[in-house]
C-alpha cells in the first residue's frame, strides 16, 4: 500500500486582459476498490466564487467555475493525497483466449443486456477503427493464448513498432498521423491500443491519471517534471476490467493513480474551457507525484 501526493499546476497567461473565463476540470482522483482519494484541494487565482462539482456519466468528478473579472493570468493548482493498493490479477493462464472472450462479450450484450459495454466497442472521433491499428494484432494467437498474456504480447508489439517521442505529437494529432510517423506519447499509444482491442471485439476504455516515477539510484526526484499519464482498461470476461499501460508495456501497479475513465481523451481531458478576450494565451503545466514520506510542504 502506498500513500501518494500529487500537485498539478496549470497556468494560462494571456497577451492582454481576459475579461472572463469559464472552465471545467477533471483533476480529482477517483475512489475505486484499489484506490482511495484521502484529500483533494483546488486553489484558483483569481478567486472563483462559483466553484461547484458534479459526477459525470462515467463516475468521474468534474469541477466547474467561472472568473468574471479582468485578468492576464489564470492559475489552477490541485493537491491530492491518494492511498493506492494493487488488486491481484488472476493467473494469466486461466483467462479465456481472445476468440472465446469476444464470444462471451457478445453474449453478455445480446443475452444479458449489458449494453453499457457497447460504448467501449465502437469508434469515437479520437479512436477511429483503422485497419492499420487492427493489424498490430496480426500474428498473435487468438485461439489458444490466454487473454492476459495476449494483451501483454500486443503491448510488446506496439513497443517494438513505435517510438516514444514527446516532440512528435500534440493533443490534436490524429491516430492516422501516429500510425504514419510511428512516434507518439502515452495518449497516442492508448488511443492506438484502444482501436486495435476494440476491433478484436473486446470493450476497452481510456484512463487518465498520474504515474509515480522513480529516479535512478542516487539521483533526486525531479519535482514538477512529471505529467499526466494515460493507459487503457480492457474488459476481460469472468475477471472484469483490467488496466494495462501500453506505453510502459505492463499491467498497472500501485504507482498508477486513476483520475478519470472514458471512451477516449475527450471524455477525460483535465482542463477545458473558454476565455473572453485576452488576445490568445500560453499554457504551462507542472506535475509532481511523490510518496508521502518524500513530500515536502510547498514553498
Amino acid at each position: 500500500m502506498l500513500t501518494i501526493r500529487i500537485t498539478h499546476q496549470t497556468t494560462y497567461r494571456h497577451g492582454g486582459p481576459a475579461t472572463a473565463a469559464w472552465q471545467m476540470l477533471q483533476l480529482q482522483p477517483r475512489n475505486e476498490p484499489a484506490q482511495e482519494c484521502l484529500d483533494f484541494q483546488l486553489e484558483i487565482s483569481p478567486l472563483a466564487a462559483d466553484l461547484e462539482s458534479r459526477t459525470d456519466y462515467f463516475g468521474n468528478t468534474r469541477h466547474f467555475f467561472s472568473i468574471r473579472e479582468p485578468h492576464q493570468e489564470l492559475s489552477i493548482t490541485s493537491r491530492s493525497t491518494v492511498r493506492r493498493t494493487v488488486e491481484a490479477l488472476p493467473l494469466p493462464g486461466i483467462t479465456q483466449p481472445l476468440n472465446a472472450a469476444r464470444g462471451h462479450v457478445a453474449a453478455l450484450v445480446r443475452d444479458r443486456g449489458q449494453f453499457e459495454l457497447e460504448q467501449y466497442l465502437h469508434a469515437t472521433a479520437r479512436v477511429p477503427l483503422l485497419a492499420d491499428a487492427s493489424a498490430l494484432a496480426d500474428g498473435l494467437d487468438r485461439d489458444h493464448t490466454p487473454l492476459l498474456e495476449w494483451i501483454d504480447q500486443l503491448g510488446g508489439k506496439l513497443a517494438g513498432a513505435f517510438v516514444f517521442d514527446p516532440t512528435a505529437t500534440d493533443v490534436g494529432t490524429t491516430l492516422a498521423e501516429v500510425l504514419q510517423t510511428r512516434r507518439g506519447v502515452c495518449q497516442d499509444f492508448s488511443h492506438l491500443f484502444l482501436s486495435c482491442i476494440r476491433q478484436q471485439g473486446l470493450p476497452a476504455a481510456y484512463v487518465s491519471g498520474y504515474l509515480l516515477t522513480r529516479p535512478p539510484p542516487g539521483q533526486p526526484r525531479l519535482r514538477g517534471a512529471d505529467a499526466m499519464h494515460a493507459w487503457v482498461s480492457v474488459f476481460v470476461p469472468e475477471v472484469g476490467w483490467v488496466d494495462y499501460d501500453p506505453t510502459n508495456t505492463c499491467f498497472v501497479g500501485a504507482g498508477h493513480i486513476v483520475v478519470a475513465r472514458g471512451r477516449d481523451y475527450s471524455d477525460v481531458s483535465p482542463t477545458r474551457g473558454v476565455f473572453s478576450g485576452g488576445g490568445g494565451h500560453s499554457l504551462k503545466i507542472g506535475v509532481t507525484v511523490e510518496p508521502e514520506e518524500e513530500a515536502v510542504a510547498p514553498a
